[in-house]
């Protein structure tokens, strides 16, 4: 079946090659009406034409022409995972109003995985990165940034790399914020559970943890107990049954997976909360709302996180100098903390 051509969309729609060239490759605003020096009406005729022929934009042959495909890539650590599963939809969003495409794929906290991702979108020409590095990934992003591929880093920070974007969340203030609201409630014997990941956003939320507890005096009460990423059950479970033979009465979860990994072995203990245990869990989630006690959280900014990263690296893909945008996290209220003592 012979390919339709640029030159075919033009001969029936009775206008230049360089007309329809201009209509096929503009972006839109943000009312998604197209940015080009061409009359609507025939550009609405010039559009109508392409479809009915079943004409498809060559992308590799205008990636050559303009040295821009028009495309980015989203490189978190996982894309089931629920936080960054929402997230990479607001990208995508924003992403498609300012005239881009996303590839996406998954580091699985792998360092050579993620330089292999980096490596493969490099390849297809892409025009800048947005990237939740793991550990052991500077190298695989400062391969991209010295191939001149702008990089903006989401929700995880890495100090020693210079000139990316930057998205991040107030991590301190998040763990503060939970640990506090626990204090205030009277509580003493406050832990928490974190992964042993080695990522910024993690060791920012147990320093937040651990400045509550020590402003109120608490520090000897502080401990923060680790297990691995994606095999936590186990060590959740052992962990909740030491804390309940020491007293232990509440605890701090960083994470959506460990928020919901401690919430099904609660379950499965038939313990309570905040009867037995008081839960400050993070990130949104149905099962929140829909656990027998609804469960207190800190929620990010999922949209704002999204979009200033896709702002962000737009503007460097353009010629702008990165920025750094650091958001503020809020709490949700539920049940799982409503103590009197």
């Amino acid at each position: 079946m012979k390919r339709i051509t640029i030159r075919d969309v033009a001969r029936e729609a009775g206008v230049s090659v360089t007309l329809v060239s201009f209509v096929m490759n503009a972006k839109r605003d943000k009312d998604g009406k197209l940015d080009c020096p061409v009359n609507a009406e025939t550009a609405k005729r010039v559009l109508k034409v392409a479809q009915e022929l079943g004409y498809k934009r060559n992308f590799a042959a205008a990636s050559l022409r303009s040295g821009k495909s028009n495309t980015i890539a989203v490189i978190p650590n996982d894309i089931s995972n629920k936080f960054f599963a929402g997230i990479s939809r607001c990208i995508e969003e924003m992403a498609h109003k300012k005239g881009y495409t996303v590839f996406f794929a998954s580091s699985e906290e792998n360092a050579e995985q993620l330089a292999s991702a980096i490596d493969a979108v490099t390849a297809h020409n892409v025009d800048g990165i947005i990237v939740a590095p793991c550990t052991g990934g500077e190298e695989a992003i400062r391969k991209a940034l010295d191939a001149k591929v702008p990089v903006v880093l989401l929700d995880r920070d890495v100090e020693t790399l210079q000139g990316v974007g930057k998205v991040l969340l107030d991590d301190e203030a998040a763990g503060r914020m939970s640990t506090q609201l626990l204090l205030d409630k009277g509580l003493q014997k406050v832990e928490m559970i974190s992964y042993t990941l080695g990522i910024s956003s993690l060791s920012e939320r147990e320093s937040g943890y651990r400045k509550a507890m020590m402003d109120r005096d608490f520090y000897g009460n502080a401990k923060v107990h680790y297990t691995t990423y994606g095999k936590a059950e186990a060590d959740v479970e052992a962990i909740i049954r030491d804390a309940m033979e020491r007293g232990v009465e509440a605890f701090f979860l960083p994470t959506y997976s460990l928020s919901a990994t401690v919430l099904s072995v609660m379950k499965k203990l038939h313990l309570r909360t905040p009867e037995d245990l008081a839960i400050v869990g993070f990130d949104e989630s149905d099962i929140y709302s829909l656990y027998t006690t609804t469960v207190t959280h800190i929620v990010q900014p999922l949209r704002e996180l999204g979009e200033k990263s896709v702002e962000i690296l737009i503007g460097m893909i353009q010629g702008n100098p990165p920025e750094s945008i650091i958001l503020k996290p809020e709490i949700i209220y539920g049940g799982s903390t409503d103590i009197n003592k």
